[in-house]
C-alpha cells in the first residue's frame, strides 16, 4: 500500500495531485487502446466512512474545518490514484461538505455524526404526529446547517485562492434529494405507511410542498452565487424509490405526478439515483423524465431484466456491492461480470465497485482484494463492446 498521500507536506499536495492526474490519464488511455475506447468503464469509490478509518481523523473535524477539509480531499484523491487501478481520473473541483444529509436540516431535522462519520438522526416532531407546521419554512442563511455550509464554502474559497493559487475550484452543493427520501426520514417509515392508508391527499400535498421548497432553495442558491439563471437540467436522488418498500402502483399514482412537477419547475431531469430496486418502474421513470439517457442500476437490480425491458438506447451504470467485489467467491464475481459483459455487447454500460470499506483488515489486504477484482473485471469485460 502506497501511503505517500498521508505524509506529503501540504504545499506539495497540489503538484502531486496534478502528477497523479497525468499518470492516471495515461493509464486509462492505454487501457482504452488495449480494450477499446467503447469498452465498459470500471470505477470504484471509497465509502465516506472509510476515509476517517484509513487516515485516522475525526469526521467532525473534516466537516467543520475548511482548511483541513481541502487538505484531506487532496490526500484522498492522491491516495486513490496511487493505490487503486480503476478508470477514475482525479480532478481539482471540490464541494463544500457539512454532511451528506444537510438538506434534511432545512426541515428541522437535527443530525450528529460519529467520529467515523455515521449520521445519527435525532427524533423529529413530525414523526410523532402529522403536523406540517413542524417542518417550518427554511431560511437560506439561518436554518439548520446553512450557516455552517455558507461559512465553510466562503472559507474554502479563501483557502483555495491563497494556499492553492486558485487552481482548486470550490462548488456549492445543489438540492438534489427527492421528496420521498425527505418525507420518510422526517416522518418515519411506519408513519409514512399510516399516511398512505389514512391521509393520502395530505401525503401528496406534503410531497408537493417538499418539491416546491427544493425549487425555492435552488432559486436562493442562484441568487447567492449570482448566477444568471437556474441550471439547465437537474438531478433527483430518492433512495425510497425501492420496490417493495413502495409499490409500483404508489409510484405511478403518487410519485410520478410529483416528479413531473419537478421537471415542470426545474427543467429536464437528466439523472436519477436510487440505491433500491426499481426494475418494476424503470420505464415509468423514463416516461416522467424523458431526457434521461442512462439508468443508475444499483446492485439490488436485475441487469438482465432491465436489458430486456428498457429501451436499448438507454445506458446503464451498474453497481457491485463491496461484499462481492472484496469477497472470496470468484464464481459469484464471474457470474456478475458475465451478465454485464453480455449486456455491454449491445448497450453502453459502466460498472462501479461501490462503497469500499475496510472489510478485510488491514487496509492493505482490502485494497489488494479490490485491485484483484478490478483486474478480473477488465479481463472479463474485454470483449464487451457496443460497436
Amino acid at each position: 500500500m502506497n501511503c505517500n498521500a498521508m505524509s506529503i507536506p501540504q504545499p506539495k499536495l497540489l503538484g502531486e495531485l496534478e502528477r497523479c492526474i497525468e499518470r492516471k490519464t495515461q493509464a486509462v488511455a492505454a487501457r482504452n487502446t488495449r480494450y477499446g475506447s467503447d469498452r465498459v468503464k470500471v470505477v470504484a469509490y471509497m465509502e465516506n466512512l472509510g476515509w476517517p478509518d484509513l487516515f485516522g481523523y475525526d469526521m467532525n473535524h473534516f466537516l467543520d474545518d475548511a482548511e483541513f477539509s481541502i487538505e484531506q480531499h487532496l490526500r484522498r484523491l492522491i491516495f486513490w490514484a496511487d493505490n487503486v487501478d480503476d478508470d477514475v481520473i482525479s480532478h481539482t473541483r471540490l464541494q463544500a461538505d457539512v454532511g451528506m444529509y444537510w438538506d434534511m436540516t432545512l426541515f428541522g431535522m437535527r443530525i450528529r455524526h460519529s467520529r467515523i462519520g455515521v449520521p445519527e438522526f435525532l427524533p423529529h416532531p413530525f414523526q410523532q404526529r402529522f403536523d406540517p407546521s413542524t417542518l417550518g419554512r427554511f431560511s437560506f442563511t439561518e436554518t439548520g446547517k446553512m450557516p455552517d455550509l455558507l461559512g465553510k464554502y466562503r472559507r474554502m474559497q479563501e483557502v483555495a485562492a491563497t494556499r492553492y493559487d486558485g487552481k482548486i475550484s470550490i462548488a456549492f452543493p445543489s438540492f438534489q434529494r427527492g421528496p420521498l427520501d425527505i418525507y420518510i426520514q422526517l416522518r418515519g417509515y411506519e408513519g409514512f405507511i399510516q399516511d398512505m392508508a389514512e391521509r393520502p391527499e395530505d401525503l401528496l400535498a406534503m410531497l408537493y410542498f417538499l418539491v416546491d421548497e427544493r425549487l425555492r432553495f435552488t432559486q436562493e442558491r442562484q441568487k447567492f452565487l449570482e448566477e444568471e439563471s437556474l441550471p439547465e437540467s437537474t438531478f433527483v436522488a430518492d433512495d425510497w424509490v425501492n420496490i417493495p418498500f413502495i409499490s409500483p402502483r404508489f409510484f405511478r399514482d403518487t410519485v410520478m405526478p410529483v416528479y413531473a412537477h419537478i421537471r415542470e419547475q426545474e427543467g429536464p431531469v437528466t439523472g436519477f439515483h436510487t440505491c433500491g430496486n426499481m426494475g418494476a418502474i424503470a420505464n415509468d421513470l423514463l416516461q416522467v423524465f424523458p431526457e434521461m439517457t442512462w439508468l443508475d442500476a444499483s446492485a439490488w437490480n436485475d441487469l438482465e431484466y432491465h436489458d430486456r425491458t428498457v429501451d436499448p438506447r438507454i445506458h446503464f451504470n451498474t453497481n457491485i456491492i463491496n461484499t462481492i467485489s472484496l469477497g472470496d467467491h470468484a464464481q459469484e464475481q464471474a457470474d456478475k461480470l458475465g451478465a454485464i459483459r453480455a449486456v455491454g455487447a449491445h448497450r453502453t454500460v459502466g460498472l462501479t465497485a461501490q462503497a469500499i470499506l475496510n472489510l478485510y483488515p488491514p487496509f492493505e489486504d482490502t485494497l489488494a482484494r479490490l485491485n484483484r477484482f478490478l483486474g478480473r473485471a477488465f479481463n472479463a469485460l474485454e470483449c464487451a463492446s457496443t460497436a
